[in-house]
Formats: C-alpha cells, structure tokens, sequence
C-alpha cells in the first residue's frame, strides 16, 4: 500500500458529516505542510560557480520599511535589497533570481524570524529585526541597514511620563502591550524584573494590535519601533508618545540562517566605498522610501 493509499475511501461510504471531517482533515495536513515547509536558496559557492542561481527573500511587515503595494513588495528594506541584487550581479557577473516567499501571517514575528532561522542556503528575512547578541547565536545578520529608536506610547489622555525612573508610578495600573517575539517583549519583561513588579504584559502577534489597542484605551501602554511608529501615527488618531521613553542604540539588520555562506557577500555589499549607509545612494532611499518629514523627526529624536 503506498502512502496515499491510505487516504482512500469509498465514496459510497461517506455520509455528509464524513466528508466535512474529511475535508478539515486534509486542510490540517496541507496547512501543516506549508508552516514546516523548509526555506531554501543555492548558496553563493554554488551561485558564482555557476554564473547565476535562485535565492529566496521572505518578510514581515514593518510599516514602511516593508510592505504590500498592490501585488508588489515596497518600502526601505525591498529598496536596499534591490540594490543589493544590483551589486552583485554588476560586481560578479552573475545573475540572480529572486524567489519570493508569502509568510502565512506576514504581521507574526515569531513566524518570519523562525522561518529563516530553520533556512537553507541563500534565504533572507528582510524587516526591521534589531541586532543582538542572542539572536546572534540563532541566525546571521547583514551589517546595520538603519538606527532605531524605540518609542513609547500612551493613549493621548494619558498624562505625559515625566521621568521614565518613575514609570511603575506615573503608570500605575496600567497594561504593557507588546509584539510576542521581539525585544519589545524581552524590554517589558525586564522593566517587570527591575522596577515595576506589579507590571501587567500582554503579548500580541502583530504591532497593530499594540496600537490599536493604545489608541482605544488608557489602560495601556507599549513600544514600538520607528518603523512601526510610522505606520501608528497614520492609522490611529487618540495615541502619544512620550519622550522620555525614547531609547536609542539598537540596530536594524537583514537576517540569514547560520548555514548561509551568503555573509560575505551582504557585507561586503554594506561596507563598500566608505559603508553603504553613509553614501548619498542611501540616504535618498531613505527619503524616498519614508519621507523627508521622517527623516528631520528621527534627526529630532536622535539629537
């Protein structure tokens, strides 16, 4: 009997309610197949041997750093990759295809970044994941694409925090929200640990739900990043955010997983003629891709 022998019966003996149990049946296991499905890209070895290879980019949606416009993928991270692909087929003389790969929840962290992570080969998670030692461990990250600033948010009846040392005060009684998987959550636990151990945390798949949240009630609080920051402002009328709470210092990096020989390449990509990021190439992507609005706001909140 071979393997889908076994999914064999008779239609004959299948009464209404059968054929439903049937059919969620096969749901579950095609559904199944598609979360375990393995990521897969020829690896640079392969691709300069052979003139050309195949390699796959996978997503999280971050506000306007990467985001569906109509059919296509759009924003800061898709500009840079499209740049980076440039490179590489002008400098190596190879060609490249991109394979893109639809995230069954593009808005889940803990889905895209557990996707490249259990990659092979040439994969890429394009977003804004921050750098960090831990995560080190877990996958590779290209050099730094942006300088984050963590932003903390309020409903706008909210009294603005004074002193974010009296934040368990200020804040009594209050909620924080976050995006499961990310150091927004790590950051929550923390301040719990530290300084308000009465803190309530409320882990949520995706940064919209944060905000939303926020923006419907002064019962809660969150952070998020720049990125998403952008997208907060636009969607949600009643929210505020508190200077204070501002934390700088993290970076934003493309991730690939530890079996990836593809580092070299993004890095040497990042760090030509003086660093990618400090050219005049980048920074009008990053006006065009967020706006020149944007970009005076975040030299604001960085000086």
């Amino acid at each position: 009997m071979g393997k889908l022998d076994i999914m064999y019966i008779q239609r004959s003996s299948l009464n209404l309610t059968d054929m439903k149990n049937l059919i969620l049946l096969f749901s579950a296991v095609f559904l199944s197949f598609t979360v375990n499905a393995q990521l897969s890209g020829d690896s640079w070895k392969e691709t300069k041997s052979k003139g050309s290879g195949e390699v796959t980019i996978t997503y999280n949606y971050s506000g306007k750093f990467i985001y569906k416009n109509g059919d296509e993928l759009d924003g800061l991270c898709i500009n840079i990759w499209d740049k980076f692909v440039e490179y590489v087929e002008s400098t190596h003389n190879v060609n490249l295809q991109v394979n893109v790969h639809q995230p069954n929840n593009a808005v889940n962290f803990s889905e895209f970044y557990s996707s490249v992570q259990n990659a092979k080969g040439g994969v890429f998670g394009l977003a804004d994941v921050t750098i960090t030692q831990a995560r080190k461990s877990e996958v590779q990250f290209s050099p730094s694409f942006f300088s984050n600033v963590s932003i903390l948010l309020t409903n706008k009846s909210v009294p603005d925090l004074q002193n974010f040392d009296n934040i368990s005060s200020e804040f009594k009684g209050m909620t924080m929200i976050v995006q499961r998987g990310t150091t927004h959550e790590k950051r929550a636990k923390e301040l719990k640990d530290s300084s308000f151990p009465v803190l309530t945390i409320e882990s949520v798949n995706s940064f919209q739900e944060c905000y939303e949240k926020v923006n419907q009630s002064d019962n809660y609080f969150t952070y998020l990043d720049f990125s998403s920051y952008l997208s907060a402002i636009e969607d949600a009328k009643d929210i505020k955010r508190h200077p204070a709470g501002d934390k700088t210092g993290e970076e934003f990096g493309f991730i690939m997983p530890k079996n990836s020989d593809w580092a070299p390449i993004i890095n040497e990509f990042f760090n030509k003629n003086g660093g990618f990021t400090n050219s005049t190439e980048y920074k009008k992507i990053v006006a065009n891709s967020l706006g020149n609005y944007v970009v005076s706001m975040l030299d604001a909140i960085n000086e």
